[in-house]
Formats: C-alpha cells, sequence, structure tokens
C-alpha cells in the first residue's frame, strides 16, 4: 500500500473518531426539559438519568439545613409537587415561597436532587417578555 493511501486512511478514521466522539458528547449534555407530572408518572420510561423541570415553590414548603448550604422545597407544578433538594454554596437571591424556578439535576427514589437552580423575575418582564427598568414598572 502506498504512502497517500496510508496517509488517507488514517485521516479518514480519525475524521471518523473525531465525528464519533463529538456525537457520543453532545448526547451525553442533553437534558430534556420535562413536566413535573410526566417525571412522576413516567419516571422508570426515560433512558436519560438528568431532567429539566420548570414550576414554582411551593409556598411554606422551603427548609433549609444547618449550613444554610442545602435547601428543600416542594416544586410545584399545576397539580403535581415534587420534593427537591438543591446544594450549593450559592442559592439565587430571588429564591423564596412562590418564585418561578427551572431545577436541573436527577431524580432518585421519590427526590429530585438539583445541582443547577435558577430562580425568575416575573415583575421584571412585560407580557412579551421585554425588561423593563425600576422606573418602567407600575
Amino acid at each position: 500500500m502506498s504512502f497517500q493511501k496510508k496517509f488517507a486512511l488514517v485521516v479518514v478514521v480519525f475524521g471518523v473518531l473525531v465525528a464519533a466522539w463529538i456525537s457520543v458528547e453532545f448526547k451525553s449534555e442533553e437534558v430534556p426539559f420535562i413536566s413535573v407530572n410526566d417525571l412522576l408518572e413516567k419516571h422508570d420510561q426515560f433512558t436519560q438519568a438528568r431532567f429539566r423541570l420548570g414550576g414554582n415553590v411551593d409556598d411554606g414548603s422551603i427548609l433549609y439545613s444547618d449550613d444554610k448550604l442545602t435547601v428543600s422545597f416542594l416544586l410545584k407544578q399545576d397539580e403535581s409537587l415534587l420534593p427537591v433538594n438543591f446544594t450549593s454554596a450559592e442559592i439565587p437571591d430571588l429564591f423564596k415561597d412562590g418564585a418561578e424556578v427551572i431545577v436541573e439535576g436527577a431524580y432518585e427514589e421519590g427526590v429530585f436532587h438539583a445541582d443547577n437552580l435558577m430562580t425568575k423575575c416575573a415583575s421584571r418582564y412585560d407580557e412579551e417578555g421585554e425588561y423593563q427598568t425600576p422606573e418602567m414598572e407600575g
């Protein structure tokens, strides 16, 4: 086999390996956004381990650990409630009863273990989703 054919073969094999690696990486990072109800009712049907969920913090459900690094609460979406644990040194400032949140993590034995917690400030956005400065609010 000539040098040019060997070189071409190496380039093709390398290209296939890189494409496969990129494909696997993208698939492993996909985190589907699902409803709380779907997770509760169909969790055994999902093949992935990580999920993204949205809802509101159920009023009166927030409990902080003694060291304030872990917070437990109930995520409410429509009539569904899901226990959530989140551990981090940085709990969002806007996290409170009734706050609209998005959590990302894994569901194990009836509890959602979030490693990402984001809050949304609805009062700073109008109906079209445009940001309002504080003097625009009213």
